[in-house]
């Protein structure tokens, strides 16, 4: 037992508590940590000293990794369930508005408002209808009811601001006819060039074709232009106001994109109103009253057309037609009335002559 104090007294000794004098506290904790190292491999054959995990952080990390997989396939399921519902709503909006876009085209609202109503008597008489039917009646009157507004109050700004878009005339003047003239390819005509912009040139004889028929006729310039365009070319065009009345954009009617004259909208009796125009869209509502001219281009510089018509249009109030749509008719299908009508006086002036003519040759013969 002795034998086994010494051995132990002496191993204590030589692996943990040897000292150097001369070293530094440093140098002397190295060369011990060393020494051990070296004892503790001689003793036990080079064994892993590191100490074992303890057990319950073990077990939490594992707990960790188990709920973090848990969470990333939780995440994963949830990013696919919102993808899946996002796609259905996107491809069911497009679905619904290419639905409701052709319904808006194919059909009018009172062929729906038919239809619907129609649909709506037979779910009434049935008791049978499918839940399905009655959730599309419902959503189909929603609709309708939704297009009427949206109809209604874009009819507000489509169509002129009032139906009485000049004063009423006087009862001593309701014989004076009332020639409606638009400015652009008329009157006027403006384009542009990339060198000088924009530029507005004047017709040639337009000076004289205001100033000559306003004797006759009450002047109304009817122009589907802003006045911000408008009121500087008349300005200069008609310095006299010789044109007793201007409209502009917002007297027209909106109709499938294109801005349409609506001559009823006066407040003057049609028989006595003629348009002259070189724009097709104007005269859509009333082509009866229309007088249709080609567009004049600034290359034609020696355009007579509006002094042309000055003796046709003088010729219709001293004869004193009685409804100047049958002067329209006449000339039906007649590219250059101004030519026509020279070519039907020549015939008339040998008659009158005679004694057979008619005044000013009768408007209805060829």
């Amino acid at each position: 037992m002795s034998v086994a104090r010494t051995l132990l007294r002496a191993y204590r000794r030589a692996a943990f508590s040897t000292k150097s004098p001369s070293t530094s506290p440093s140098s002397s904790n190295a060369a011990q940590n060393a020494d051990k190292s070296a004892v503790r491999d001689k003793l036990f054959n080079h064994i892993d000293m590191t100490a074992p995990p303890d057990a319950a952080a073990a077990a939490a990390a594992d707990a960790a990794g188990s709920a973090g997989a848990s969470n990333g396939t939780a995440s994963s399921t949830a990013s696919k369930v919102v993808s899946f519902v996002s796609n259905t709503l996107l491809y069911a909006t497009l679905a619904a508005s290419a639905g409701l876009g052709y319904t808006q085209y194919a059909y009018t609202t009172d062929e729906l408002q038919t239809t619907i109503e129609r649909d709506e008597r037979e779910e009434r008489a049935s008791k049978d209808t499918p839940t399905i039917r009655k959730l599309w009646n419902v959503l189909a009157r929603y609709y309708i009811d939704q297009r009427v507004y949206v109809e209604t109050e874009f009819k507000k700004y489509a169509d002129p601001p009032s139906d009485n878009l000049l004063p009423d005339l006087p009862p001593q003047a309701s014989h004076i006819k009332t020639l409606v003239l638009d400015l652009d390819n008329v009157l006027i005509h403006s384009d542009w060039t990339r060198g000088r912009g924009w530029r507005t040139f004047k017709r040639p004889g337009a000076d004289d074709f205001i100033a000559d028929l306003a004797q006759y006729f009450e002047l109304v310039v009817y122009t589907s232009q802003l006045p911000t365009y408008a009121d500087p070319i008349l300005d200069r065009l008609d310095p006299h106001r010789m044109i007793q009345y201007r409209l502009y954009r917002d007297s027209t009617n909106y109709v499938d994109g294109k801005h349409v004259r609506d001559l009823s909208k006066l407040n003057r009796d049609l028989r006595q109103v003629l348009l002259i125009t070189a724009d097709e869209d104007a005269w859509s509502l009333q082509p009866e009253n229309a007088i249709k001219l080609k567009k004049w281009k600034t290359s034609e510089k020696e355009d007579t057309t509006l002094l042309d018509m000055m003796p046709f249009l003088e010729a219709i109030v001293r004869s004193n037609v009685p409804d100047v749509r049958s002067v329209v008719k006449s000339y039906e299908g007649e590219e250059d009335i101004a030519k026509a009508f020279k070519e039907r006086m020549s015939k008339v002036s040998p008659a009158k002559k005679d004694g057979k003519g008619k005044r000013l040759g009768g408007w209805g013969g060829r």
